[in-house]
């Protein structure tokens, strides 16, 4: 039997798993990633990010194939009732603090193609399509990861780690000692993906109808495209409604007919709520469907699926350098579940909204939204748990677990935004000072371990003193950021979220204080 060595063996090559290999790839990491079917998937399923998962992407695709790839929203994200009165309106319109308009709708098969671009750059990534994983063993230093390709030849992997990226019926997940929490939400609607053969203005882009005699969703399914979504009534099954007639029946009142569309695809999907309780033990890890489930009426769930594999990849990168011992993995669920639980109970919300099918319960639900008795709509959620900040008397964390900002710099000759001219990972900024100034000797030397930038945002680009880099702040943003916060340091973690910020330059040292106690949990030492 052939053997291969590799530190990730990644199961699955959808969105998650190609961020998290182009990820690794790029910090010289050797990647096997293995997917059953011999060819990408060519339809469509998810069709929304936000500004963080922009950010994300930008870790490995070029601004410019993201802008070409990408589709803004100008306007609201409306749940109107059957007279088309409108419950509830969600702004889609406004900026993101990651730098990139707060909410884009993409085509995902052209999406994925960029990505699988960007794994496939990586010298140490290598794609194996045709490769199902069929057998797993895991012992106390490696995984053996057994798969076989469409000839039936079978060959074992031997991987550092293990990372199921390989959906809703993950193989992976099946192999790993973990509990499965359902919140019992299951709705089956038909998904329906046209392509537009004349330009036409969408009034609203976005739209949750909220009627009874058909729950139905019309969005952007990215450049020229365009998605309807609608639910199964009482009584009707997965039959009866997955079939090119009904979808062209559905489409009708909608203006959509053979002769100004081209039916892309159809599919019923039964959108359900639930997580996996661990999504990580020993060498076995779990993102995207393999861990958790998510309605899409908040358009997250690749979303989350990628903060996944934003959160690992930077710890793994830090194990597999001999940074960190393994143990800094226990942080992943420990971070990311009490997130994806928001966003799903979020979706749910929503979700109860327009699932709605007997009128007298839609007439008592529009009263509700009029009458104004609806609880407000929750702020997005940040960290709360994890490698963050905590200060004994509660002091300046206000901001921690937050998302950082990002915006347009220029950077030794280079302008554009800060990832792009700067790069990413750990970094500490001030607009106030030099940051190395106000730390330790032994601070610097801790902080350069685990790879940390120092950056001073200035509004000019004069030289100083050898020390942090001199970041200028173009258009005045984040001098913005600052004001507004209030904040004159903050440290920010390679995923973007914010370890914590400062009230005050001086106060620095005590959060770096606490991030060394925290890392430091995890550090091998340097005779190991």
């Amino acid at each position: 039997m052939k053997q291969e060595m590799v530190d990730v063996a990644i199961v699955g090559y959808g969105p998650v798993s190609k961020l998290l290999a182009a990820l690794l790839g790029q910090k010289g990491w050797k990647v096997g990633v293995y997917e059953r079917f011999t060819e990408p998937f060519p339809l469509p399923r998810a069709v929304h990010l936000d500004d963080e998962v922009a950010r994300m992407l930008q870790s490995i695709i070029p601004k410019s194939e993201l802008e070409r790839i990408l589709q803004p929203v100008p306007d609201l994200y409306e749940w109107r009732n059957a007279d088309r009165q409108l419950l509830l309106g969600i702004d889609f319109s406004q900026a993101g603090i990651s730098g990139w308009p707060g909410h884009l709708f993409f085509n995902q098969p052209e999406l994925e193609r960029v990505m699988d671009v960007a794994c496939r750059k990586q010298s140490g990534v290598s794609v194996q399509m045709g490769n199902e994983a069929i057998e797993l063993k895991e012992f106390e230093d490696h995984v053996e990861l057994i798969v076989k390709d469409i000839q039936g030849e079978v060959r074992t992997i031997h991987a550092k780690y293990v990372v199921g990226c390989d959906g809703a019926n993950s193989f992976v997940r099946k192999n790993m000692d973990t509990t499965i929490m359902d919140l019992g939400f299951a709705a089956d609607w038909l998904v329906v993906d046209i392509v537009t053969k004349e330009e036409r203005e969408w009034n609203p882009m976005n739209l949750q109808l909220c009627d009874p005699a058909r729950p139905t969703t019309v969005v952007s399914g990215g450049p020229g495209k365009r998605r309807w979504e609608f639910m199964a009534l009482p009584g009707e099954t997965k039959e009866d409604l997955n079939n090119e007639e009904v979808a062209w029946r559905l489409l009708e009142p909608w203006n959509i007919t053979p002769t100004n569309a081209v039916l892309e695809r159809h599919a019923v999907y039964t959108f359900k709520a639930l997580w996996a309780n661990e999504w990580q033990k020993g060498r076995l890890i779990l993102a995207g469907d393999a861990a958790h489930l998510t309605p899409p009426f908040m358009g997250q769930g690749m979303c989350s699926g990628l903060r996944d594999s934003m959160n690992v990849a930077w710890k793994l990168d830090l194990i597999l350098s001999r940074r960190a011992a393994e143990s800094i993995l226990e942080t992943y669920t420990a971070e990311r579940k009490p997130h994806n639980r928001e966003v799903v109970e979020a979706a749910l919300f929503l979700g109860n909204v327009i699932c709605v099918t007997d009128p007298e319960a839609a007439r008592k639900r529009d009263e509700v939204f009029f009458t104004g008795g609806v609880p407000e709509f929750p702020e997005f959620p940040f960290l709360t748990e994890g490698i963050l900040y905590q200060s004994e008397d509660g002091i300046n964390n206000k901001y921690t677990g937050k998302l950082s900002f990002q915006g347009q710099v220029e950077y030794r000759g280079k302008t554009g935004l800060f990832d792009d001219v700067v790069g990413n990972g750990w970094t500490i900024m001030s607009p106030a000072n030099d940051p190395k100034k106000v730390l330790s000797e032994e601070q610097i030397r801790f902080l350069e371990v685990i790879g940390v930038k120092f950056i001073e945002i200035s509004e000019t680009s004069e030289t100083k003193e050898a020390g942090s880099d001199i970041v200028v702040d173009i258009d005045g943003k984040y001098k913005q950021y600052f004001k507004e916060t209030g904040l004159e340091a903050v440290v920010v973690r390679p995923d973007f979220y914010l370890f914590g910020g400062t009230e005050s330059l001086t106060d620095l040292p005590s959060l770096v204080e606490d991030l060394s106690k925290q890392i430091s949990r995890f550090l091998i030492p340097a005779t190991a």
